[in-house]
């Protein structure tokens, strides 16, 4: 895309911290919805008019692509048999005890709970003026809306299908679903890539001849601050000789700062595939991020979740409520916090009995 740069606000506009998120969303996600919506008429006249006449089309898309909003608000031009949106975060949707998304706070369906929710959802609604006002004005240049709801929630309820990519165990309750929301589940351990070779260490880890309980620890592939969470694992869990610590950096030859000394019981790679290690974890110590949630819940690994931006908070509630593991409500936890999280999910049977729960229901 030529002028990617211009999808994002110029520093000069930006609104104070409560409202960056609505004013970056206006800019990254709505102001490309007539690029996206040209793009996708195009295809589907090509299909229509010189490769299928009469081809029934259904689109599948990430929900947070907004090219066919305007289409499915009922703007003129092709509209597709189906579209279906794929969640591939935790869900964005609306519901009496879920507090509004992105704020990572608890599921509370008490009636003060629900009184609480609602006057938050109005803060929201505020904060994101800017947002519904600029898609609305896109989308009276089609010549529809406004939008009846808020984005979050129409991203779930306009499309044909949003198929939410969990289990029903790991999303808060919501009384009335829209009739199109069907819950898919995720890919079972073992349907990804494996790697060619190991690091010369993996025996360390598939024998384990000592028995020593194993902690994996990641950051995911976007973030290389090392010292937010691996580093502060690392020494946390420096003493504890009946443990193994694997650290996976998240990207091709990344290392850690030349100047930190790697305890003797961890393990360090640039990268590790998650079903490779994860079926013989003990603990999985994340930032949080949807996928990595996704395969430990295939492997029946409990886990221990440090993230705050994006949806990473949500994903640690949802861990939390579930009974999956500890949301440390950090992204930068100490050494001596990560030790007692870690304690705390091997020393309690609980969090592993429910981790192997939710796998069964994973793989039904």
């Amino acid at each position: 895309m030529a002028n990617f740069h211009t999808l994002f606000p110029p520093p000069d506009r930006a609104p104070g911290a409560a409202y960056s998120l609505a004013h970056a969303m206006k800019w990254i996600f709505g102001s490309t919805i007539p690029y996206q919506h040209e793009s996708v008429q195009e295809i589907l006249r090509s299909i229509q008019q010189r490769q299928a006449p009469g081809r029934k089309v259904i689109i599948i898309q990430d929900y947070t692509f907004w090219g066919n909003l305007p289409i499915l608000l009922g703007a003129k031009g092709i509209k597709p048999a189906g579209v279906i949106n794929l969640g591939l975060t935790p869900l964005p949707l609306k519901g009496p005890g879920v507090p509004p998304f992105g704020m990572g706070l608890p599921y509370d369906p008490s009636p003060k709970g629900v009184v609480k929710n609602e006057a938050m959802y109005a803060g929201r609604d505020e904060r994101f003026a800017e947002l519904t006002d600029g898609l609305n004005a896109i989308f009276a240049n089609f010549g529809v809306g406004p939008m009846k709801e808020h984005i979050f929630d129409l991203q779930v309820t306009i499309p044909d299908r949003f198929l939410q990519m969990c289990i029903p165990s790991l999303e808060y309750p919501r009384p009335n679903p829209p009739p199109g929301l069907r819950f898919t589940g995720a890919l079972p351990g073992g349907h990804r890539g494996v790697t060619k070779e190991k690091p010369s260490w993996w025996e360390d880890v598939a024998v384990n001849a000592e028995k020593k309980r194993i902690v994996f620890v990641t950051q995911g592939t976007a973030t290389a601050q090392y010292e937010k969470l691996i580093l502060p694992t690392l020494k946390g869990l420096a003493g504890c000789e009946d443990m193994l610590v694997v650290a996976a950096l998240g990207r091709e030859g990344a290392v850690l700062r030349s100047d930190f000394k790697v305890p003797k019981n961890s393990r360090v790679s640039d990268f590790i595939p998650y079903d490779e290690l994860l079926p013989y974890v003990d603990v999985f110590v994340t930032n949080g991020g949807y996928g990595g949630f996704q395969h430990a819940v295939s492997h029946g690994t409990p886990l221990i979740v440090a993230g705050v931006a994006a949806d990473k908070p949500e994903v640690a509630a949802r861990v939390e409520w579930a009974g999956l593991g500890v949301n440390m409500r950090t992204e930068s936890p100490t050494p001596k916090a990560v030790k007692e999280a870690v304690e705390k999910v091997l020393s309690e049977g609980r969090y592993k009995q429910r981790a192997r729960e939710l796998e069964e229901e994973m793989g039904k």
